[in-house]
């Protein structure tokens, strides 16, 4: 039976997930053609610019030509210009030097969006669905149809990539704790697939090391965490074999210009663009409030049981676009694998499987429906521009992504006994064999 057949088998029992669901399919379905025909005619909607790529293209030719690899605007900061530590330069590398810029710059945008492609595929094995060719197929259209994943294309970005390296990451993780039921041996020699899930998280978080919060399910196990730590070594190697000191003394100024950025507020809705997502910018103390949910979600990861792998995974990438001092919103690209895992959880528990596809229909509509809300609706009602102040609260995305990381929060708390964890221990590091969240 595929998927849509058991998705319409349960239009009696859950209606609600079934109408919620056609919404969903219905909105990745069509919308590469309404960004065709957005593109053809509006001049608000971006076109395939690649302008993200461009900075890489400009950092390895700088670093060609025996200069800095970042370069300060005239205001003193790093708008523009490559952010990425020395030695993620190496990935672009390749396509740069045997191709020119635009056929690189596609290149690097159908190569990481197959890598997404096949990570998804591989997370709704370890979830144990097995896919048709047609449904594999099918997921491909419904993935480019996302529209982060399109503006990620645009753009250039690293979002894809990130996105495949994190759902590879989770298919390991969930594909280990199935095996480790049948293993009487927690040794790390013992799991390769926990090491590998580890390493691929580590990969996420020295690409960009504002999705640190991907790392909560590396506190819940000491074998991803070993993992995570061996992927340093070749990182370590490469750093030091094809780029100096001053590259990463100057990137420390790039990642203490990008925190400062994060809590200097948030630019009105108004003056939006594609990527434009400020979740928290605008509240003050907003760096504190950074600091103490990622502290919760450090601690819940580690008093979290075994069984709740999965929704500690969910609850630390639902965190990174959510509270990143500087977001953008290809950082949703990350949200696909959390929203394959929290509707597996969902189901399961016989719980709220319909937000979870409400969610990613609010992060899906997050740009065009926020420049709708600011833009459109107070043309036709002038009264609406009264609510001016309160245009942050109108982000769909923020709603969404908030949406998940709640339904993850809850999800673990709930399968966190505390009076369980102060007797025995803590179970993140302990016996891993029961596969289902609580």
């Amino acid at each position: 039976m595929s998927l849509l057949e058991r998705l319409w088998a349960r239009r009696r029992e859950r209606p609600g997930l079934v109408l919620v669901a056609a919404l969903l399919l219905g909105a990745l379905l069509t919308y590469p053609f309404v960004d065709w025909w957005l593109r053809a005619n509006f001049e608000f909607a971006s076109n395939f610019r690649f302008g993200d790529f461009g900075a890489y293209n400009t950092a390895i030719e700088r670093w060609h030509e025996g200069e800095s690899l970042y370069r300060r605007t005239e205001d003193g900061g790093f708008w523009g210009t490559y952010l990425y530590p020395p030695v993620v330069l190496l990935l672009f590398w390749p396509f740069t030097e045997l191709l020119a810029f635009r056929p690189a710059a596609m290149a690097w945008v159908l190569s990481t969006g197959l890598f997404l492609w096949l990570g998804l595929q591989a997370l709704v094995a370890a979830l144990g669905v097995d896919l048709r060719w047609f449904e594999r197929l099918g997921l491909a259209w419904l993935v480019a149809g996302f529209q982060p994943v399109i503006l990620t294309a645009k753009l250039g970005q690293t979002a894809l990539f990130m996105g495949g390296l994190l759902s590879f990451a989770a298919a390991a993780m969930i594909d280990d704790g199935r095996r480790s039921a049948n293993r009487a041996d927690n040794s790390l020699r013992s799991s390769p697939v926990a090491l590998a899930s580890g390493a691929a998280t580590a990969v996420v978080g020295i690409v960009k090391f504002a999705y640190a919060p991907v790392g909560a399910h590396l506190l819940h196990d000491r074998q991803r965490m070993a993992g995570a730590l061996l992927a340093l070594v070749p990182v370590l190697w490469l750093s030091i074999r094809f780029f100096d000191v001053s590259s990463y003394r100057t990137y420390v100024e790039v990642l203490r210009w990008g925190v400062e950025q994060g809590d200097g507020g948030a630019r009105s809705p108004t003056l939006w663009l594609p990527p434009y997502f400020k979740p928290f910018a605008w509240l003050p103390g907003a760096q504190a409030l950074r600091a103490l949910v990622c502290l919760g979600i450090a601690g819940l990861s580690v008093l979290a049981p075994s069984r709740a792998r999965r929704s500690v995974f969910a609850l630390g990438v639902a965190a990174v676009p959510l509270f990143t001092p500087q977001t953008y919103a290809y950082y949703f690209v990350a949200l696909l694998p959390v929203a394959l895992v929290l509707l597996a959880v969902e189901l399961e528990r016989d719980g709220y499987p319909e937000l979870v596809l409400v969610s990613l229909l609010l992060v899906h509509l997050h740009s065009y429906g926020l420049k709708f809300v600011v833009h459109n609706v107070p043309a036709a009602v002038p009264a609406f521009e009264t609510l001016q102040p309160a245009y942050l609260l109108f982000q769909p995305g923020l709603w969404g992504n908030a949406l998940l990381f709640g339904l993850a929060a809850r999800s673990v708390v709930r399968s966190t006994d505390l009076s369980t964890v102060l007797l025995t221990g803590f179970d993140g590091t302990g016996s891993r064999a029961n596969e289902s969240d609580g």
